[in-house]
């Protein structure tokens, strides 16, 4: 019942902060090597009341964590990029927003959550090497897990279903690794835009109500784009590239 934001407030760069229990809060994350991990069935609802705490939360709605470098949020400059945060081990549920919201960050992980019933699972933007591994997504009312004006990012062995957008989503993204994961009863399996460098490999995807993986954009993202090994079924269309 303590306030994860006042550990980590009060956490020295390369700290670990291990939270167990259910907390209704917003958190941010703005110093390098704090690792944030959830025991014992840790949870992360969202606040009652309509304004939470965190400057991600007030700038774009809700959201339990936010791993926030230096950056103006109206013309994407990043000024300095936080570094090597991770995140792992808690379920989040509810939240109007995003689940967990990776944005001007270089190296962080997320890894091993539970997100449940948020607007958007797991998200990353104008970051550096952000990993998403071994993630549960569940009913996300727009995207599971998604990338934007990010680079190097690897999104592997996620279990996403339910999403009512897409399970993954990714929006000028530079050099995507996405692989090993099992993508079930989404909208859309997968939906990469305007990106370049993207390598789709060894996916399941199943029972999309569209297409299971769709590629839109200029002639120089789909030349670059591999999509190598992935097993697509049950919806009305495999792979659409336009």
């Amino acid at each position: 019942g303590e306030s994860i934001q006042k550990a980590v407030n009060a956490a020295h760069p390369g700290d670990t902060i291990v939270v167990r229990g259910v907390h209704r809060e917003d958190v941010i994350i703005r110093k390098n090597g704090i690792k944030l991990r959830g025991e014992d069935d840790a949870v992360i609802e969202a606040p009652a009341r309509a304004k939470a705490d965190s400057l991600c939360s007030r700038f774009s709605g809700p959201t339990a964590i936010c791993v926030l470098g230096d950056f103006n949020p109206e013309t994407g400059e990043v000024n300095k990029r936080v570094s090597d945060v991770s995140v792992s081990g808690f379920t989040i549920r509810g939240f109007k927003a995003v689940g967990i919201d990776v944005a001007a960050a270089r190296d962080a992980t997320v890894t091993k959550i539970r997100a449940v019933g948020n607007k958007n699972g797991i998200g990353t933007a104008f970051s550096v090497g952000t990993k998403f591994l071994s993630n549960v997504v569940r009913d996300s009312g727009e995207d599971a897990i998604g990338l934007e004006q990010a680079r190097d990012v690897t999104i592997s062995g996620n279990d996403v279903e339910g999403s009512s957008n897409s399970g993954i989503f990714i929006e000028e993204g530079t050099n995507a690794t996405i692989s090993s994961n099992d993508l079930t009863d989404n909208n859309l399996g997968m939906l990469v835009f305007d990106s370049t460098g993207t390598k789709i490999v060894s996916n399941d995807i199943s029972r999309s109500g569209d297409s299971g993986i769709v590629i839109f954009g200029p002639e120089r993202a789909n030349n670059d784009a591999k999509v190598v090994g992935n097993n697509i079924s049950g919806g009305p269309a495999g792979i659409y590239v336009a």
